[in-house]
């Protein structure tokens, strides 16, 4: 590349999350002549498409954690698949702009936990995920690697560390190995957009942190200018046949996948009742109700967990107690649905709901979720007159209406005209009465 056109471009960079990792976010983007480096949160609304190149830590989608039990003990692993998820999308956006991202690879990859595969939970891990390319671990940190590309020598003398490093039998990837331990590639750029790294995470003094990545934008940027040499405008005239038609496939994808992360978000948001209590948990009871099952909604009760649905004359058909229970469902809060239908003016005869979200503390897993009631609870609700479901019931009525395999008035009649416990077991909607 000329000196001319490399003088032209100056990068946009994001640096991801990096409070994840306990390092302070600078409160200032780090400008100088060939790049801008912005910071932000790991919660913010900006995108990574909306950038010139990306850099996130390893692992910032994942958590584990130690469990010391009674009887043993065992590592906890959750992630955060809605946000990976909405990444995922963005990396894809951006790759396919021309942009980059860099992983820094900093501990070991755990890719299986009790049994489980988990070689998909964190963003780093899904973008080695290639035929045929392995990555394995070193018993421990090495703390000298040997730079394969001039550009990144100053970054890996100062902060190069490797925990794990590649081999590469996929003779169709683009794998250029950009350090080494030992003759073991454990940097890499694949694709000539998939840079990773080895490295220490910095020490949170600002003029480290500024250094730290000063150092490694100067080589990303510099080695990806090399790869992807700017052309003069004209020279975009000349078209190839099948330009056209690529570019308009590629325009109806990008609209399709942007409708599909829309729908994706609606759905997140819809599973948010799993984890919520308070005003929170009704908000996304209501939309359940609302927007899923075609359920209008009252929300005006002076009692902030105390809803009323509404038939399509917009007379009340059943009174609803919303809440949110870290353990099961109790006597008291059958009884105080009860209260609620008897406060509103409705005699014992009238519909009445509860819907808790329950085991909120407790839930590890969907399985730890999904905690039977008890059957005296259950033919407590049904002498009382009350229809109990778990917010995870209440998704499945959800799932088998979006699915087709119940119709709205259907799933409206289930909750309307039945009392006991409405379970939804995979496709079947069981009534359980505790006898």
């Amino acid at each position: 590349m000329t000196e001319s056109l490399e003088s032209k471009r100056k990068f946009n960079i994001l640096v991801f999350g990096i409070e994840r990792v306990g390092l302070p976010i600078p409160t200032e983007p780090i400008s100088v002549r060939n790049f801008t480096i912005h910071f932000e949160k790991y919660e913010t609304a900006r995108r990574f498409n909306e950038y010139d190149g990306v850099i996130v830590f390893q692992g910032l989608f994942e958590k584990f954690k130690v469990v010391d039990s009674y009887m043993e003990s065992y590592l906890s692993h959750t992630y955060d698949q809605d946000a990976l998820d909405k990444r995922k999308k963005e990396t894809t956006l951006l790759l396919g702009q021309g942009g980059f991202i860099c992983f820094l690879l900093t501990d070991h990859f755990i890719d299986r936990n009790k049994g489980h595969d988990i070689t998909s939970t964190d963003l780093a891990k899904y973008h080695l995920n290639y035929s045929r390319l392995y990555r394995e671990n070193f018993t421990k940190r090495i703390a000298h690697v040997t730079p394969k590309q001039d550009e990144f020598k100053r970054f890996l003398e100062l902060y190069g560390a490797a925990s794990s490093h590649f081999t590469n039998h996929n003779d169709s990837l683009d794998f250029r190995v950009l350090a080494e331990v030992n003759g073991k590639p454990v940097g890499a750029l694949i694709n000539r957009a998939e840079y990773f790294l080895p490295s220490l995470v910095p020490d949170a003094r600002p003029e480290v942190i500024s250094e730290y990545y000063q150092l490694l934008v100067d080589a990303l940027t510099s080695v990806h200018n090399k790869l992807h040499q700017e052309v003069p405008d004209w020279v975009a005239s000349y078209k190839f046949d099948e330009e056209v038609p690529l570019n308009q496939e590629r325009s109806v994808l990008i609209t399709k996948i942007t409708e599909i992360d829309s729908r994706l978000q609606k759905l997140s948001r819809f599973k948010a009742a799993l984890v919520h209590t308070g005003p929170e948990l009704v908000a996304d009871v209501s939309r359940i109700l609302e927007i899923g099952l075609g359920i209008k909604v009252d929300m005006t009760d002076q009692f902030r967990e105390d809803l009323k649905l509404l038939g399509k004359d917009g007379k009340v058909v059943c009174v609803c107690e919303v809440k949110g229970i870290n353990r099961g469902i109790s006597r008291e809060y059958i009884n105080q649905t009860d209260s609620h239908r008897e406060r509103s003016g409705y005699d014992n005869k009238f519909p009445a709901l509860l819907i808790a979200n329950t085991n909120i503390k407790n839930a590890r897993s969907i399985h730890e979720k999904e905690q039977e009631i008890a059957q005296d609870q259950i033919k407590h609700a049904a002498n009382m007159n009350v229809l109990v479901m778990r917010t995870f019931d209440l998704l499945g009525l959800l799932r088998l209406v979006l699915s087709g395999k119940l119709s709205r008035e259907q799933a409206q009649e289930y909750m309307l005209a039945n009392v006991g416990w409405l379970k939804v077991q995979a496709d079947e909607v069981l009534i359980l009465s505790g006898d």
